[in-house]
């Protein structure tokens, strides 16, 4: 980060240091989100009576193994005593040498203990508790923990299948489902497996499901859409939309258009082509049949929907809601899904035997188990005590990577916090990343945290804003671009995120910032020749 430009949310970066408040920091690329942690780890160790108190939390070995080098750095600088030329190398400096004089005054010798940094990837934690509570995990010694897991799904996925030969309860669910995908044994597998694969998302909710409560969530989730489907017709539109949707609906046998689900759903038919799109011409098919005397409507329409054209996340909103599955099931489709419910279980207990004969579990096994250790039936465990006793800050980054059950350990973890106890959560991530979608993400997790905090902790959310990074031209760029591709509004329930504009602090440059060179139809041979051509040309 340079001094010369002025840093446009330099008061927020002081503001997030407070040691005592907890906060949720939205940081796009290239915002110094590394510098901030560091600061803040700094910061709060100048506090603490005990270094393991601040637990740090990363997604992966290298960004705990940077951090940590970036912490003793900035002891050696501090220990050196050369002052650094930039604003923001100062402070780190300043803060690193309160917490040396700490250091010193309670004797930690971190430089020559570094392992006395709490600073590591958030399943490297689970395991750490999952062995300090072998009985209540159900895992006794530690397993192999691997990245991939797909042959092990499929393995206990095709042993599920293979039950259907046992007089085991599940056979009748299998018999069922072979049934209504035709026998076709190798889909059934694939769709075990890939359920398997995402577990955390739904294991928590099969079991005793009824059918009138699922349907009660999917008449939920159906008055979720039409809710904002509502929100976002343009207010100068609604009387001329009621008009036109009255004149179509009339023609088409619908009788008058109402305010509900079902006439909505026929109006989106009339709004857009089976590709979802806008439509650009009518036809008797929505409602509009030829001749002179439906001229004047069609052409009221067409006005219509070329001022709608513009807004796109009511069109996006319009085409879920012509797909929207009916309010209830038919006895067909619960036969279906009444067998998959009780099967889940089932395949869930052939992946443990996968698991336990080969040793080796994923990184999902490690967060459940890891909260089987934190909580039982009758509440927190000695392990849950003992850490809440212990951990009095808690830095979480790249939150927006955060899966479900790593959100509940969090959840968990703080669970016993009071306000201004001293004790905090500084999570830390860009819900604009969630695109990569890490492992089982749920960037809906950060959304909900701002909104609502996480377990006992309110936090208070800050948006980082400046780009050090990238020249201007380029920050402009990305701007422009991705306020057009990403949704208009956040949705916590869908996780949409709305694009968040970066400020530049370095210049833009002469030459054009950013070229696109587009290739489509899986043409991979001419894009490597593109990108060999332009190296050449860089060189």
């Amino acid at each position: 980060m340079a001094d010369a430009a002025p840093i446009p949310d330099l008061r927020s970066r002081e503001e997030a240091l407070a040691p005592s408040r907890s906060f949720i920091v939205q940081a796009p690329a290239g915002s110094g989100k590394t510098e901030l942690l560091i600061q803040r780890y700094l910061g709060l160790l100048a506090s603490v009576n005990e270094p393991e108190e601040i637990v740090a939390i990363t997604f992966t070995r290298k960004a705990a193994a940077e951090m940590r080098e970036r912490v003793l750095a900035a002891f050696a600088q501090a220990i050196a005593g050369k002052a650094p030329a930039s604003g923001h190398e100062r402070r780190t400096h300043g803060l690193a040498r309160a917490a040396i004089e700490r250091d010193g005054a309670r004797g930690w010798r971190i430089t020559d203990s570094p392992a006395r940094l709490r600073i590591q990837t958030i399943d490297s934690l689970c395991a750490a508790l999952t062995r300090q509570m072998p009985m209540l995990s159900k895992f006794g010694s530690q397993p192999e923990s691997i990245e991939d897991a797909g042959a092990l799904y499929a393995e206990a996925a095709r042993a599920t299948v293979d039950l259907i030969e046992s007089k085991d309860p599940a056979a009748d669910y299998v018999e069922r489902l072979l049934a209504h995908l035709d026998n076709n044994v190798g889909r059934i597998e694939e769709l075990l497996a890939d359920m398997l694969q995402r577990r955390d998302h739904w294991l928590r909710h099969v079991h005793g499901r009824e059918r009138a409560e699922l349907e009660t969530a999917l008449q939920k989730a159906r008055h979720a859409v039409f809710e904002r489907v509502c929100s976002l017709i343009p207010a100068q539109a609604r009387a001329e939309l009621q008009a036109l949707a009255d004149y179509a609906f009339g023609n088409l046998g619908h009788g008058v258009f109402t305010d509900s689900i079902e006439s909505w759903a026929v109006c989106a038919g009339v709004l857009l082509t089976d590709r979802d799109r806008w439509r650009r011409k009518l036809t008797r098919d929505e409602g509009f049949p030829p001749g002179p005397p439906a001229q004047p409507w069609k052409n009221r329409a067409l006005a219509l929907l070329e001022m709608l054209a513009a807004h796109e996340e009511l069109r996006a909103s319009l085409a879920d809601m012509r797909k929207l599955p009916t309010e209830r099931y038919s006895d067909g489709q619960w036969e279906v899904l009444g067998a998959i419910l009780r099967l889940l279980p089932h395949a869930v207990g052939q992946l443990k035997l996968v698991f336990q004969s080969r040793g080796q579990v994923d990184f999902t096994e490690v967060s459940q188990a890891s909260l089987r250790a934190l909580t039982t039936e009758e509440g927190p465990t000695d392990l849950a005590l003992a850490l809440d006793y212990r951990i009095r800050h808690l830095l979480i980054d790249e939150f927006q990577d955060t899966s479900i059950s790593q959100y509940e350990l969090v959840a968990r973890l703080t669970a016993g916090w009071e306000p201004d106890d001293g004790r905090t959560v500084f999570a830390v991530g860009d819900p604009m990343q969630s695109i990569y979608r890490f492992r089982e993400a749920e960037v809906g997790l950060f959304l909900r945290a701002r909104a609502l905090g996480i377990g006992g902790v309110d936090l208070q959310p800050i948006r980082l804003t400046a780009n050090f990074r990238s020249q201007a031209g380029i920050v402009e760029w990305v701007n422009a671009t991705f306020a057009q591709v990403m949704p208009g509004r956040e949705d916590v329930a869908t996780g949409a995120v709305p694009h968040t504009a970066s400020v530049a602090t370095r210049p833009a440059l002469d030459d054009a910032a950013v070229s696109v060179h587009p290739f489509f139809n899986g043409d991979k041979v001419g894009e490597a020749a593109r990108v060999v051509e332009i190296v050449m040309q860089a060189r």
